[in-house]
């Protein structure tokens, strides 16, 4: 088996220790833990000579922290861990036996996650694994159906060799609307041979918590649209459309800006063709705000 690299950036969250045991208590031992801090505060750590702290801020954003952990990395693969996640005892055995006989070194190997909240909310994403030879673009932005979590390639599931992410970096981009999909779509256009691969096991934990919703009420409606644009324009207009209508929409659903929904639709049939899911979701969102902006409206009334 190669050497791995865990990557973990912080911002200091109470969970990182959690994380860090997630890692301690793996099958396959990594050879060494690299957590990166965005952040002067303290961070405490178990004693374990496998375990550095690297310093990337305050205020380096997630892509520079885990770009100066790759960087500082020593094993041949790289796999990455957000501080408020953890993975399954036998989540690095099982994504290296799977690309043991691979021919090359150009894979990214990921598999499904719990997916735990907001509250006690449990369910298991993604719902469909992505196809040999898919795109990212074409796996992850073209809708085929209503419910959410059925493609995802979620951070804290990925490993990859570490000369990818040293050919394509994590921070080329440190203010893209998306980390993993920004990354990913750069490496599958630099690297034509890629290969992803995803395990149909369930193989780590993503929490969604309070905290992760803490920042759902800023509208980024507008900066989805432009990262769309931008990194979608040699798309299919099928997969541009999709996404358009999907998170700008989202987005500007959780700031409750109708305005921004608007102008989310607007821009996925100008420069694109949503297909009738990416539609009937934007709408449904769309009824979703306007229903809740009655109510609000009726509510202070009644109260008046």
């Amino acid at each position: 088996m190669p050497a791995v690299s865990v990557v973990i950036p912080t911002v200091g969250r109470q969970t990182l220790g959690r994380a860090v045991r997630s890692v301690l208590a793996q099958t396959l031992s990594p050879v060494e833990i690299v957590v990166v801090a965005d952040t002067l505060a303290p961070v405490p750590l178990p004693a374990d000579p496998r375990l550095s702290l690297l310093r990337a801020g305050p205020g380096a954003g997630s892509a520079r922290a885990r770009q100066i952990g790759i960087d500082a990395a020593r094993g041949d693969v790289v796999a990455l861990l957000d501080d408020d996640d953890e993975w399954h005892p036998e989540k690095l055995a099982r994504q290296l036996e799977a690309v043991a006989d691979r021919p090359t070194a150009d894979w990214v190997v990921t598999s499904r996650s719990d997916v735990i909240g907001p509250g006690v909310r449990r369910r298991v994403w993604p719902r469909r694994v992505i196809e040999p030879g898919q795109s990212v673009a074409d796996y992850l932005y073209r809708r085929t159906d209503l419910r959410s979590g059925g493609a995802v390639l979620q951070t804290s599931t990925l490993s990859f060799p570490t000369r990818l992410a040293r050919v394509v970096r994590w921070d080329a981009n440190p203010d893209a609307a998306h980390d993993e999909a920004t990354w990913l779509l750069g490496l599958q256009e630099s690297v034509p041979q890629l290969r992803i691969v995803q395990l149909e096991e369930t193989l780590a934990t993503y929490y969604i918590g309070d905290a992760s919703l803490s920042n759902s009420r800023l509208d980024r409606s507008a900066e989805y649209i432009q990262w769309g644009l931008a990194h979608l324009r040699d798309e299919p207009a099928r997969v541009r459309g999709d996404y358009l209508c999907t998170s700008p929409v989202s987005a500007a659903v959780s700031a409750g800006s109708i305005r921004s929904v608007g102008s989310a639709l607007y821009a996925s049939v100008r420069y694109g063709r949503p297909g009738p899911y990416a539609l009937a979701y934007a709408a449904g969102n769309a009824a979703r705000l306007v229903a809740q902006r009655i109510w609000s409206a009726f509510a202070r009334w009644n109260r008046g």
